[in-house]
């Protein structure tokens, strides 16, 4: 079962204690997600007439995002970047033709050789306690032309109510970060980046997916039913609001000043 993101554990080592205690399952709830965040990515691409021959994903955790974009074949060449050994082993493990590097894009030393054409950061800012560290690492460390960006919102109004009954930061999904769009964008600006294009969408979860979180998890019944309400009928019923008002996804594409 998931345990809650503890005050004392940094964002990125929440995800070390799961990858190590719960690799299997949680790769599986990635795999589940990753079809909506590489869409942010191919539209992007499309739109833009971008033909990468190098992607490169940092804190890719067991690849499920980068193993996806190598199924719509996106670019030549791809390579993975992750803080934890065993996440990258399981992506070495699973997809072969994906670079797979273990390393920390914060510490001074770590390097990318060579360009690439699009970097994805996916899911990756809500987690870190100093996401403008590690913008700002990322563009020391790698030369790139463009680099796609998605974090959850999760600062709107119903979010914020739903915060005042609960620490929100004591989380499942070890997040530590919690952004509106203006927020979020202001970030990305603040950091050098241009933003060149952006993408908003409502995640749905299908039943499917729901009773297997809630297995994950360890919910209660009538937390099961909960989640189904808010996380498939309720996003379904109520997009425009619900983008607007409980959750969203944000994507931005961007490329350096």
């Amino acid at each position: 079962m998931s345990l809650d993101k503890s005050q004392a554990v940094l964002g990125k080592d929440h995800f070390l204690q799961l990858y190590q205690t719960e690799l299997e399952q949680e790769a599986e709830w990635l795999r589940r997600g990753a079809a909506e965040k590489a869409n942010s990515i191919e539209q992007f691409l499309r739109i833009h007439e971008i033909h990468p021959l190098r992607l490169v994903e940092l804190g890719c955790g067991v690849g499920a995002v980068i193993t996806e974009c190598q199924r719509r074949n996106l670019a030549a060449t791809y390579m993975g970047v992750d803080y934890s050994h065993e996440a990258i082993d399981y992506l070495r493990t699973n997809s072969p033709g994906i670079e797979a590097v273990q390393g920390d894009i914060t510490d001074p030393q770590f390097r990318v050789d060579g360009s690439s054409d699009i970097v994805v950061v996916s899911h990756v800012l809500e987690h870190l306690e100093e996401p403008a560290r590690f913008l700002a690492s990322m563009q020391r460390a790698l030369k790139f032309s463009y680099v796609v960006i998605e974090v959850p919102l999760e600062d709107l109004m119903a979010s914020r109510v739903k915060a005042t009954m609960k620490d929100r930061k004591g989380n499942v999904a070890g997040h530590v970060q919690f952004f509106t769009t203006a927020t979020f964008e202001a970030l990305i600006e603040s950091s050098g980046l241009r933003i060149v294009d952006r993408r908003t969408y409502v995640p749905v979860l299908d039943m499917d997916t729901i009773r297997f979180v809630s297995q994950k998890d360890g919910l209660a019944p009538y937390r099961y039913w909960l989640k189904a309400l808010t996380n498939h009928y309720l996003p379904q019923w109520l997009m425009p609001w619900w983008k607007r008002l409980y959750y969203a996804h944000h994507a931005v594409l961007c490329t350096v000043r």
